[in-house]
């Protein structure tokens, strides 16, 4: 892979393992779930399966969001990328002569660049007063037209609420479809998020329940996840709650962190969703940036098969021509050699000289060749039978 961003990832990669230790273990530890849920994979596919029904008729579910939120005295803005929300929310701003916000950290906030655009706006972001306020909520409730938050402090929660001019922002993929599953998502987030067994400070949030003077926006944003939401199986990505367990998990992410990723989506997801968002000539080595151990799609409290994926990635850009012309060369001899069933029946020492001849030699300085059994299980199988 020859392009700048991936010189870029391996210098940086190289620069953290060199400040600490090479930690690849790959054994997966227990979570709180355990201790709050009796049957943790069962409210697992239970939380997959409310977030894909919302997702499966996404574009139904969300005018319906609409109309619900309209009808509480709200107002929804439909914004395809950055440039088109940006543009939106400085005009509003603008119109209501607001000079300072309060804009609370959130990765959606970090994605949109939000902060630091206000400023070249000349628009303060630390008010701390109820004028203002632009906030990521967790979930989107369609059937009520609501918001639900997880506030990290009281005097948060304080400001959010309290502000005459409240301001909202969220992903398309951010909604649950029923307000009775809030229960169990709430549960989900303090567990996979916060590591406790409850969330002490949250919030259902209608239009309707502001005071006199108040007015309610909430921002729906694409900013290139319907690119996601037209693949057959990477849109399983989009159930993600942005609860941050895999990242925790992952013994790629703990041994080289956030900085070689240069973006706002780090971990496993951003190694399957990035190439999408992005573009692929610059994010397709992320898919190739683990050791697909599992713990990823082990942890997710929604089920999405991040190591499933990651291979999907691969694979696609293998099938569709997309990796680079020797890398491209190189994996098709390796399928081809791997696939051959009466090569794979040989035995090993001459499987292992065909691997030796097909993987480069820098490879195989840096990286420990395969060993292959005695005798392959075909063969072992057929001996059997005639036994």
């Amino acid at each position: 892979m020859k392009n700048r961003e991936y010189d870029d990832f391996i210098f940086n990669c190289k620069r953290k393992i060199s400040d600490s230790p090479l930690n690849l273990s790959s054994d997966i530890v227990d979570d709180l779930s355990h201790c709050v849920f009796q049957n943790p994979n069962q409210i697992k596919y239970k939380a997959e399966e409310i977030r894909q029904k919302f997702i499966d008729n996404i574009v139904d579910n969300l005018l319906v969001f609409e109309n619900k939120f309209t009808e509480n005295k709200g107002i929804v803005h439909w914004c395809i990328a950055y440039d088109d929300f940006f543009e939106q929310l400085v005009k509003l701003l603008k119109n209501k002569k607001i000079k300072a916000v309060n804009s609370f950290e959130s990765s959606f906030n970090m994605e949109l660049g939000l902060d630091p655009s206000l400023k070249n706006e000349g628009i303060h972001t630390i008010d701390k007063n109820n004028t203002c306020s632009i906030y990521e909520p967790d979930l989107g409730i369609v059937n009520t037209g609501s918001l639900f938050s997880i506030f990290k402090s009281a005097y948060e929660m304080e400001l959010v609420l309290s502000s005459k001019l409240k301001i909202f922002i969220l992903p398309i993929n951010k909604f649950i479809c029923n307000i009775k599953d809030i229960e169990l998502f709430s549960h989900i987030y303090s567990i996979y998020r916060e590591n406790v067994d409850f969330p002490f400070l949250s919030a259902i949030f209608n239009p309707n329940d502001s005071g006199e003077g108040t007015e309610s926006h909430v921002f729906i944003i694409d900013n290139g996840r319907s690119n996601i939401l037209a693949t057959k199986n990477q849109r399983k990505a989009l159930l993600c709650i942005d609860c941050g367990a895999c990242k925790r998990i992952c013994p790629v992410y703990n041994t080289i962190s956030d900085e070689p990723y240069n973006n706002v989506f780090t971990g496993p997801l951003a190694n399957v969703v990035l190439p999408f968002l992005e573009n692929f000539e610059s994010y397709k080595h992320l898919s190739f940036n683990s050791v697909l151990c599992g713990n990823c799609s082990k942890i997710c409290p929604v089920n999405i098969p991040l190591t499933d994926l990651m291979i999907e990635n691969r694979n696609f850009f293998f099938e569709s021509k997309i990796m680079d012309f020797k890398d491209n060369m190189f994996a098709s001899k390796l399928k081809k050699f791997l696939i051959d069933r009466s090569k794979m029946n040989k035995k090993s020492w001459r499987k292992g000289m065909k691997i030796k001849l097909i993987i480069p030699s820098s490879v195989r300085k840096t990286r420990q060749m395969p060993k292959f059994a005695d005798e392959s299980f075909n063969v072992i199988r057929t001996k059997q039978k005639l036994d």
